[in-house]
């Protein structure tokens, strides 16, 4: 699996779930559906942290992913589940 040019990218962010909405039970969804490509070599945190309702986690993804499209934009596309997402935090690591 290549690293590409850039390294490896870490992604924080924050999901709000829909009313009714388990967490919990929502991540594990994200986490096992969202594959990404396979040369990007998407990995999610195992756990994430659920404070106020809201979903606290983070990705690492190839530094040459589009990560908006790749990972952020499916979630968006769960909108009978998610309320909102948002990044909080991205960097590429070298």
């Amino acid at each position: 699996m290549s690293e590409g040019a850039e390294g490896r990218r870490i992604v924080n962010f924050i999901v709000t779930p829909c009313a009714g909405v388990d967490p919990e039970g929502l991540y594990k969804k994200i986490t096992e559906e969202i594959k990404s490509q396979p040369e990007y070599g998407l990995k999610w945190d195992e756990k994430c942290k659920v404070d106020g309702g809201k979903i606290y986690a983070s990705f690492t993804i190839s530094g040459d992913a589009d990560f908006d499209e790749e990972v952020m934009e499916v979630i968006e596309m769960m909108e009978d589940e998610v309320e909102k997402q948002e990044v909080t935090f991205q960097s590429v690591m070298e």
